[in-house]
């Protein structure tokens, strides 16, 4: 009854201060205001576990986003551009199981075709009296794009490595933007308010838009005293997950009007709300419940586990039937899916950390055909994921099986197959492994996890990478506001640009004598054995080093009782330090050494580490500290200061040459690190062809041909292994490789082929890049001969003008589109551009179909290498 009541008050509360909310209308608008229009088209509903009335789906569905933008604005006129944003299309596949799916914003990801979004499409004026059309300007009114085929669930295979099945598909964008220009100023009410056909709405202003969601709820600050209750109005367009204050992060629906129990949460620290949309909040506060069974989950075997599960998803459809039953669709498809990954996850998870990994993989939990891993498409499953750590088992996902994945390549892989794979080796792997949002959304989580235990210096040409090629502005934001806020931490910072509470109660003395102050604070509860004792450990090197006298050890920690006496040195965390540490830097542990000015030299944000403490300490201390007057009188005795002067200039311009050439050995590695990546994946790419060709022959029956194709690939294999960590091998052996895997096929198709090499061509003396023309012959047995079952590849190598030319050309039907082909072209493409940086060499590539220049049909490759 209280709740209503203080629903009701609110209520009119909200009706009063709404007032205040002033209402754009196209008088407002000037030049450079902006509007986001989305218009929706949807298809039959037959995906698998969904229901049709989830009206914000990924599934089944094509939304395109407008742009626009006011150009100009006279007494008499207004004119608006407009362009296209994105184009997002997702439906299922008829004849198989598995989508068909673009997205605008990750065509480089994909054998999309290079088309170019944030072209004008359209230019309106507009009468300002009438707020009717005029003059329309076109540009560019038809956009086409291919869709490409992602299957069902999740494969053994890449993420990344999608079957090369695509459909054309275009859309008029002149048709489908008339009605939109003739009702966007005509139809725009005096709240406000725009209205449209119900296939189009508006999802964002650059001015504030008719609030259609509400709530109230307790933001808990750092000073639980000055704890204040928000009531806010907004406008959403989306289900989405919105940040109130510090700690509070709300699932909200447009339409929704939530309250929170503010009696439930000081008396029991419960997350409760009532109203409309109360239903989500309540399930993510309350997943504990279902979501986290560790103890159960440790040590646990694969019976045990298929017990947990049954026991859990009995316990989840019980909450939702009984607590959550009139739930939106859209979070319960959510909060379904976080189930999905969280399974998913955990089985990888035992997989691969379990000793016995024979028994988990005969138990048939890691089945790629059942669920979890067939209930879930990770590529179209983001706009489902959730942030809350509660119930967000997405990301959780997805860290499993990247490790998964890269524990594969190490085994199968001698370029990758030592001891730890470095973090540049890391992020580049992942960006083979995924595709699309997975593959940004991983990278995003590695680089922020990278600026916790590297300096931001170490990690800015990924970071760089990162900004200037993930196209998901959410992301690289969150990546933004890591690096901003690690940057005040870095070398040579002082410790007052952090903001940190702590910093008042550190005594900081402006001088340029050696001493220092070493700062480690803990914030969780009970400082552990282990870290006490390191503390411990080193106040005694301290000492004795001959160093305590100038080190001010200062530790900030939690302490329990029994070690009141032992800790007496230190310091308990005060609470306005804790929170400030937790809820503005989003720290929980930090050690900080720095001279006593607060000038930092290392900073580390985990457990303490007394390993590089010491020698830094004794770094610093010897440093060179010249004074500019003394360098000035030495100047001054004449010849001496000359000298001197060269003397410095010469050592400046030696090490400044010297770390030139060390960045460009750095860059050098970081792109040869991308090439090992490149071709680890390419080898087990061409053998999964060749063991599928093999198969192929089994199933047949064709007994001897497969045991002769055996022996053959067992060479191949032998030359491929022998030539894997190679970074250029000699000709020769690229043409005996190509004729084995020639032969090979052959045993498939009764085809024919011809490989010629020019007189003046020494295959012995000339070496190029391993694996550099295998895919293109490999592409024209696959497009060229393989729909007929026969055909001709001619191969022809010759010198031309200090140039290696390569042509390789099929008598099949050519090129459908202009699309670069399977994994293979895709990886070599890749290649060439990595040798022109790395060799400054670039490696010529045309791709064309003959019935362009010839009176045949077939497809010609032609490469050229500068030698």
């Amino acid at each position: 009854m209280k709740a209503r009541l203080l629903f009701l008050f609110l209520c009119l509360t909200w009706n009063g201060w709404a007032d205040t909310f002033v209402p754009y209308n196209p008088d407002s608008l000037k030049k450079g205001d902006w509007i986001t229009l989305e218009t929706v088209h949807y298809y039959p509903y037959i995906a698998p576990g969904i229901k049709k009335e989830i009206p914000w789906r990924a599934e089944n569905i094509r939304r395109i986003t407008i742009l626009a933008t006011v150009a100009e604005k006279t007494d008499k006129s207004i004119s608006i551009d407009y362009t296209l944003d994105n184009l997002y299309d997702c439906h299922n596949a008829k004849e198989k199981p598995g989508f068909y799916y673009f997205d605008s914003r990750y065509q480089q990801d994909f054998a999309f075709e290079n088309n170019t979004s944030d072209k004008q499409i359209l230019r309106v004026t507009y009468d300002r009296k009438s707020r009717k059309p005029l003059v329309f300007d076109k540009e560019n009114s038809s956009y086409s794009y291919s869709k490409t085929y992602v299957p069902f669930g999740v494969r053994s295979e890449r993420l990344s490595d999608y079957m090369a099945i695509t459909i054309r598909d275009s859309v008029n964008l002149e048709q489908l933007l008339t009605p939109i220009t003739y009702d966007i100023l005509t139809k725009w009410k005096t709240d406000g308010t725009i209205l449209f056909a119900p296939d189009t709405r508006v999802v964002d202003a650059s001015f504030a838009l008719p609030p259609n969601t509400e709530f109230t709820c307790s933001n808990y600050g750092l000073d639980t005293s000055k704890d204040s209750t928000i009531h806010k109005k907004i406008f959403i367009a989306y289900p989405t997950e919105y940040k109130v204050g510090e700690r509070i992060k709300l699932l909200l629906t447009p339409g929704d009007s939530i309250i929170q129990d503010k009696e439930a949460f000081t008396n029991a620290h419960t997350y409760r709300y009532e109203g409309r949309g109360s239903e989500q909040n309540n399930l993510q506060y309350n997943t504990q419940r279902f979501s986290y069974y560790n103890s159960e989950y440790g040590n646990i075997s694969p019976d045990e586990l298929k017990k947990s599960f049954q026991h859990r998803d009995s316990l989840f459809q019980t909450t939702l039937e009984k607590d959550f039953k009139k739930m939106d669709p859209y979070w319960k498809r959510v909060f379904e899916l976080s189930e999905q990954y969280f399974k998913g996850g955990f089985i990888l998870r035992c997989y691969m950390f379990k000793s016995n990994k024979e028994a988990w993989y005969d138990s048939s939990l890691l089945d790629w055909q059942a669920p979890p891993f067939a209930s879930v498409n990770p590529l179209i499953d983001n706009a489902y994921h959730l942030k809350n750590p509660y119930s967000a088992h997405y990301g959780f996902f997805l860290h499993m099986y990247a490790t998964y994945k890269k524990q594969e390549l190490k085994s199968d892989n001698l370029c990758l197959n030592k001891q730890k794979i470095t973090p540049q080796e890391d992020y580049l792997l992942n960006k083979q492994i995924f595709s699309g949002y997975p593959k940004y959304f991983v990278n995003g989580a590695n680089l922020t996890s990278l600026m916790y235990s590297k300096t931001l210096h170490e990690i800015e040409d990924d970071y760089n990478d990162f900004i200037a090629s993930c196209p998901d502005t959410s992301l690289t934001n969150e990546v933004k506001r890591a690096y901003n806020k690690l940057l005040p931490f870095e070398y040579g910072k002082n410790i007052k640009e952090t903001g940190l509470i702590v910093t008042d109660s550190l005594h900081l003395v402006k001088g340029s004598d050696r001493k220092y102050i070493l700062l480690y604070v803990s914030t969780p509860d009970g400082l552990g054995g282990m870290s006490l004792q390191t503390a411990l450990d080193l106040e005694k090197q301290l000492k004795t080093e001959g160093l305590a006298s100038i080190v001010q050890f200062e530790l900030y920690a939690h302490f329990k009782a029994h070690n009141a006496k032992v800790v007496k040195p230190f310091k308990a965390i005060p609470e306005k330090v804790e929170k400030d540490l937790i809820y503005n830097k989003g720290i929980s542990l930090l050690t900080v050494l720095m001279r006593e000015d607060g000038t930092i030299i290392h900073r580390d944000f985990g457990y303490l580490n007394t390993e590089p403490i010491l020698e830094l300490i004794k770094k610093d201390l010897n440093r060179e500290d010249k004074s500019f007057n003394d360098f000035m009188k030495g100047f001054k005795e004449g010849i001496l200061g000359a000298l001197l002067i060269a003397a410095i200039i010469g050592i400046i311009y030696y090490f400044r040459n010297k770390n030139k050439q060390k960045q460009e050995r750095n860059r050098r590695h970081i792109r040869e690190l991308e090439l090992r990546a490149i071709r680890s994946q390419m080898n087990p790419h061409f053998i999964f062809n060749a063991l599928s060709s093999i198969q192929n022959l089994i199933n047949r029956s064709a007994n001897q041909e497969a045991n002769k194709y055996l022996i053959d690939f067992s060479r191949l294999l032998r030359k491929v292994l022998a030539t894997s960590e190679k970074k250029l091998v000699p000709l020769s052996d690229e043409i005996e490789q190509l004729e084995l895997y020639l032969k090979l096929e052959q045993l498939r198709y009764p085809f024919s082929y011809s490989l010629t090499v020019d007189q003046n061509i020494e295959p012995d003396a000339i070496e190029i890049p391993g694996m550099l023309i295998q895919p293109f012959v490999e592409n024209a047995v696959k497009h060229g001969i393989a729909p007929r079952g026969t055909g001709e590849i001619i191969i022809r190598l010759s010198l031309q003008d200090q140039l290696l030319i390569i042509d390789i050309t099929d008598d099949g039907p050519g090129l459908k589109t202009e699309a670069n082909g399977g994994f293979g072209i895709r990886a070599v493409t890749n290649e060439f551009e990595i040798l022109k940086t790395l060799y400054n060499t670039e490696i010529g590539i045309t791709i064309e179909n003959r019935q362009e220049k010839e009176s045949v049909s077939g497809c010609h490759v032609q490469l050229s290498i500068p030698l």
